[in-house]
């Protein structure tokens, strides 16, 4: 038999010459984010023998197994940034799910908050909660590899300035890090159905990104109607205007990540809102 033949059909067997490999979820990088002991994303690492892709995206079609769960998750920018860590460290002992960091670099945003380096810094004082990074950024592919380093467990960049979602999704996961797609106000929400067997999660700005004190846009929700009647196990995120008068219309809707800044962190009771509104969105899940 002719030997390079040979080297061809073994190569192939072992998967190595599929057209599927852009498909793999790749574990290689040596910056792994630590592993949240308290919060659960499903688990969305595509196989190798995953028949179908979608077309014109890299991704595997995911089973999703574990039912959804009503997460609240404080953005901290609305904290006292000189004293982070302790400000952080109180919205997780009054039972903050998550925290969700909102990093602006004053191009996609015209506003400027801060980057990796203040995230690692959090980092070391935090060691187990799970961290988001919510990316309003131009450039969403520059700072994977930072913000792994620093400990970041969910990275949620927009879609709307990105020319290759796949390849961004794929160095985020290759970092070890989980997946969030996000879209603006004025995006479709089909704009990103081919992406999302790649997202863990999909988040959907109820304001426009980059500003705070914005009113909450309620026609907003048939988005994330679509996105819970089409894919019943994604999590699905808002943020934007979302407290206790607006958590029912959200809930509703089918979101079950939420996002909340003032109402959480200024409030004279940190526990109770966070409470009732996981119980708000927990009474909708089904």
């Amino acid at each position: 038999m002719n030997f390079s033949c040979l080297a061809i059909r073994v190569l192939t067997l072992q998967g190595l010459c599929s057209p599927r490999l852009g498909c793999l979820r790749f574990k290689t990088s040596k910056f792994r984010a630590p592993a949240p002991l308290s919060l659960t994303l499903a688990d969305t690492t595509a196989s190798p023998s995953c028949p179908k892709a979608r077309p014109n995206c890299c991704a595997c079609n995911k089973t999703n197994k574990m039912p959804i769960q009503a997460k609240i998750g404080p953005s901290i920018l609305n904290a006292d940034l000189a004293n982070l860590a302790a400000e952080s460290q109180k919205l997780l002992d009054n039972g903050a799910d998550y925290l969700h960091l909102d990093v602006m670099d004053g191009a996609f945003v015209p506003n400027l908050t801060f980057g990796h380096p203040m995230v690692k810094c959090l980092r070391n004082h935090i060691k187990e909660a799970f961290f988001e990074t919510h990316m309003m950024v131009q450039n969403p592919e520059q700072w994977i590899t930072p913000m792994a380093d620093a400990g970041v467990n969910l990275y949620t960049f927009h879609v709307e300035p990105v020319k290759d979602v796949c390849s961004v999704t794929r160095k985020i996961q290759e970092a070890g890090m989980k997946v969030g797609l996000a879209i603006k106000p004025g995006t479709e929400v089909k704009e990103i159905e081919k992406y999302i067997d790649v997202a863990d999660l999909v988040l959907v700005m109820t304001v426009e990104p980059g500003f705070g004190g914005q009113s909450f846009m309620a026609d907003m929700m048939p988005k994330v109607e679509w996105l819970r009647n089409n894919y019943p196990n994604l999590d699905i995120e808002v943020d934007g205007g979302v407290g206790p008068k607006t958590i029912d219309c959200c809930a509703k809707a089918g979101a079950n990540w939420i996002v909340s800044g003032t109402a959480v962190v200024g409030s004279a009771d940190q526990r109770q809102v966070i409470g009732e509104m996981r119980n708000v969105v927990k009474s909708y899940l089904k």
